[in-house]
Parts: C-alpha cells; structure tokens; sequence
C-alpha cells in the first residue's frame, strides 16, 4: 500500500462553526473518535473504520458531525446505485466537477485528487454496497491514497464484512454506536425546544420507553409538545403525561368491541 503522512490533527479537525445550535450527543463523540483514530495512525498503517449499531440511534446525525469537523467527503449510498453511481457520487463530494463518463476513469480521478488534495470519506448506508458487492472499489481507493475511510452501516455491517478477507483485514476501528442516555435524551429536549417546556422526568421516561432509540425520542418529544399545545399547557412533566401511550414502534392494542355493545 502506499501512503502519505497523517493529516495534522489541527488541520484534520477545524473548530466546529460557532452558533451550531445541535445536541452534542454520545454517538457523535463515538463517531468523531472513531475518525480521529483512523487520522492519526502512523504510515503503513490501514484507515478504514466503521460506525455501526441499530436503525435510529442516530448514526448519520454523527456521521454529518464528524464530516463538517474534518472536511470529509460525504455521501449516503442509495439502494439502487451502480458502481459508477457511488464513484460519482465520491467525486462530487470531494469536490471534483467535470466527472469522467467510465466507472475505470472516474476511479482514476477520485485517486488523483486524493493524493493531491487528501481528505478523508465518510461512506453512510454501507450496508447497500456490501449487498451489491462493491466493497472492493472502497478497497481500491484506500489502498491507493491511504486516506481515513469512515464507514457507517446497521448492526450486522462487521459480520458482513468478514466475507471480505482482504478488506476486513484493513479494517482499524469498529465503534459501536450507544442508544441514548439520559443526558442525552435532555439535550435532545433542550434542542427541539418549542413553546412548551418539557421536564427532565418526561424527556427521561422518553428515552426509556424507547430503549434509547435517538429518532423515537424526538418523535415523542414533539407529539408531547403538540399534545400540550393542544391542551393549552406551557409546561408538562411526567404527571401531567399520565398513562399516555409512549411511541416505540409497537402496535397498538386492539380493542375488541364487546358483544351487544
């Protein structure tokens, strides 16, 4: 393989842009991490990394983090794609325009901008290229530039990529994604703050209910706002919600009428 020297973690990571007003959650610690540890591995070493764990734990809200701090190319692969569809994709991402119309030429683009200007990836649904077999064109480009390759995909990704012999034993990091904690369940509440104010008891019963699942949490928080609004609250706790169904993504109870009723 053939490999340049690591970025500098000054350049490698900018200072997040000032006013973001986002949560900063666990998984976007995780996942910065993870790409920190992939840049800064000595020469000869291999880049690739994967960020992994259950649909809804917020993986690409981390995965979009980790790109804005360290300049990465990003693209969210589609189910659909073809192997030109996902090398055009890379190239757009890092920058390049008059894209070249084979899937051969576009790969030899993508390698020389990279080595000119290097730059880390971050691949989001990673899954889709294992199930199309196109996890060798990743191969291809990290073993000819050595920049970090950050690869984002559902719980089953590292035991789907163990059928890769020869990618998975380039694999550096494998960090698994959290669900949500408490505090994060309370940053989610303070980001998606609306009119109404929601206690720390109710965002907490939230994140339990839903076993810390970051997309569920934030589907309740704003059913729990809408439901205030409607009943002309400007503040709600964990009383006030009572025996309201919590939505977790289980069906609802069928009620079956009684007879003669």
């Amino acid at each position: 393989m053939k490999h340049q020297h690591p970025i500098p973690a000054s350049k490698a990571e900018p200072p997040p842009p000032r006013g973001a007003g986002q949560a900063h959650l666990t998984n976007m610690t995780l996942a910065r991490q993870a790409m920190v540890d992939c840049t800064s591995v000595g020469e000869n070493m291999p880049r690739l990394g994967l960020f992994y764990g259950p649909s809804g734990y917020g993986k690409s809200v981390g995965a979009a983090f980790v790109a804005a701090r360290f300049d990465a190319g990003y693209v969210e692969a589609k189910s659909i794609w073809t192997q030109r569809s996902l090398l055009s994709e890379l190239a757009r991402s890092i920058g390049i325009t008059r894209i070249e119309r084979t899937g051969p030429r576009i790969l030899d683009q993508l390698i020389e901008q990279l080595r000119a200007h290097p730059r880390p990836l971050i691949i989001d649904e990673m899954d889709y290229l294992v199930k199309k077999q196109m996890v060798d064109i990743i191969r291809d480009i990290h073993d000819a530039t050595s920049v970090a390759i950050l690869m984002i995909g559902e719980e089953a990704l590292p035991a789907k990529l163990r059928e890769w012999e020869r990618f998975d034993n380039r694999i550096l990091v494998r960090a698994p994604a959290q669900p949500a904690s408490e505090d994060d369940a309370l940053k989610l509440r303070d980001a998606y703050r609306g009119e109404v104010a929601i206690a720390d008891d109710l965002a907490i019963e939230f994140c339990r209910a839903c076993g810390g699942v970051t997309r569920r949490i934030v589907i309740n928080l704003e059913i729990a706002q809408n439901l205030a609004l409607d009943a002309g609250e400007a503040a709600i706790d964990r009383a006030w919600w009572g025996n309201r169904r919590v939505e977790t993504g289980a069906l609802p109870v069928r009620r079956v009428a009684e007879r003669g009723a």
